[in-house]
């Protein structure tokens, strides 16, 4: 099976769409201090909670679904946060990782919803 240059632009815009969000995320966040005390452990998995009932709902298939749109954008945040920390793991879980995740929380709702809608 050949990859074709058509594929390879579908691949990075996708990348580049879903890190330019997470990014958007700590952009929006430095722009507003007043949000930065919401931010934080717990109101973060109250949030997650939230994110993989609405995508179940919004997808109309099973709670699986859900759990898998949040594990996507889990991942895609742990590696950021490691390699913008220069590889070193007690970094990992810093302010600016709440902020790109949420980009990247609100990134998949957008486009759950645009694909149950077409």
């Amino acid at each position: 099976m050949n990859i074709g240059f058509a594929q390879i632009v579908v691949i990075s815009v996708s990348f580049l769409l879903i890190f330019g969000s997470g990014y958007l995320g700590i952009f929006l966040f430095k722009q507003n201090p007043k949000l930065k005390k919401y931010v934080n452990k717990k109101n973060l998995i109250i949030l997650s909670l939230i994110y993989i009932i609405i995508v179940s709902f919004i997808a109309s298939k099973s709670p699986a679904f859900g759990i898998g749109a949040f594990i996507f954008p889990l991942i895609i945040s742990i590696i950021n946060s490691f390699f913008r920390n220069k590889l070193v793991l007690k970094k990992t879980f810093d302010e600016k990782f709440y902020h790109f995740f949420l980009g990247v929380l609100a990134f998949g709702l957008i486009s759950t919803t645009i694909g149950s809608l077409t």
